[in-house]
């Protein structure tokens, strides 16, 4: 009688198929990362949209934007908040409760400051926990306008809506703490007598006078971006950001520079900053607020579009669509996107130059 014998694998047969297997892993694991990566970035993008929205909506009724850094309260009294442009979108994207105590001028340094996640991009996770950290910042205008005392609605499209005479100091050491807008601050210091008159931009400028709704961003991301907020020392920081420091369109917002500027320093294009240090404070950012090319060992600049995506940036025009800006841009053109008048604007040498075309961005 016949015994049938089993074959087993041989070593080399093993080692073969380990190879095999090893390399199909190897092929495939970049295809899942990216296709990981454009998850991310499509979360992003929905994320930016809906804030960009929210905006939209807040605009159909009080019938303007909101600055960059604004005034929320009683006005006159020393009851009123120094609160940012998300703080202002907050009734629309289901944060009511947290609004309200902005609105109220009473801010509680323990409860105030919400981690939320619509405003963090998948592709640039948090690296502490419970600190009201922002990916997204909004369109402040020129990063050197030609007349830094006076805004320029032309360059852009949220402005420094606060004004240093807009509170009085607290009676008390008890009270709520007051917003500092001190006198370094270019827009209170430049006409002590009569404060530096508030730019505002609307849906309607944009669409009668302006460059539309279509050619002008509102929102975009930033890895150098901070809080949500100028929080009151309790994060890591340990600064009194909210008290102490002036505001500056870089804080939360991004900037247009000079076109000539970024094709001299790389570090001020779209993703020029990626690989840069992170801020701890408003305070470090306003010091590291620089004229380009001014001091060469300072490598971090504020006020500037990044993101973790390859290729670009997520980024939402006023009109609601979102696209993606790829960091190759033309510099000249990024400052016609960014303007919501291009002809009045302090962009240099753009009288006669026409609107950049949807294949342009």
């Amino acid at each position: 009688m016949r015994q049938s014998s089993r074959k087993a694998f041989t070593l080399v047969e093993l080692l073969v198929v380990i190879a095999i297997i090893g390399t199909l892993v190897g092929l495939l694991l970049p295809a899942v990362q990216a296709a990981r990566e454009a998850a991310r970035r499509n979360s992003c993008a929905s994320q930016v949209g809906q804030l960009s929205k929210a905006i939209a909506i807040r605009e159909t009724s009080s019938k303007d934007l909101p600055g960059y850094i604004n005034r929320l309260g009683i006005k006159g009294t020393n009851r009123a908040a120094r609160a940012s442009w998300i703080v202002m979108a907050f009734p629309y994207i289901e944060q009511v409760q947290l609004y309200e105590q902005w609105n109220n001028g009473t801010v509680d340094p323990g409860s105030a400051y919400a981690s939320l996640e619509i405003l963090t991009c998948p592709s640039n996770p948090p690296s502490t926990l419970g600190e009201p950290l922002t990916s997204y910042v909004a369109n402040a205008g020129a990063r050197n306008p030609l007349n830094p005392n006076i805004e320029n609605a032309a360059n852009g499209l949220f402005f420094d809506r606060t004004r240093k005479a807009d509170v009085i100091p607290p009676t008390n050491k008890n009270g709520p703490p007051v917003p500092a807008w001190p006198a370094n601050d270019l827009l209170d210091a430049s006409q002590p007598n009569d404060d530096a008159p508030e730019a505002v931009m609307s849906i309607a400028y944009l669409q009668g006078k302006g460059d539309g709704t279509t050619k002008t961003m509102m929102l975009s991301e930033s890895l150098n971006a901070l809080h949500w907020a100028y929080t009151q020392g309790q994060f890591s920081s340990g600064v009194n950001d909210y008290t102490d420091t002036p505001d500056s369109n870089v804080h939360f917002g991004f900037t247009w520079v000079d076109p000539q500027l970024v094709v001299n320093d790389p570090l001020l294009r779209v993703n020029g900053t990626k690989n840069v240090p992170n801020y701890a404070s408003f305070e470090e950012m306003s010091k590291q607020k620089v004229t380009p090319l001014s001091d060469p060992t300072i490598t971090v600049r504020p006020g500037l579009s990044s993101s973790n995506h390859p290729g670009g940036v997520n980024a939402a025009f006023v009109g609601g669509q979102v696209v993606f800006i790829s960091d190759q841009i033309e510099p000249f053109v990024y400052g016609q996107l960014m303007t919501s008048n291009h002809k009045a604007s302090d962009l240099p040498n753009d009288r006669d130059v026409p609107e950049p075309s949807d294949d342009a961005f």
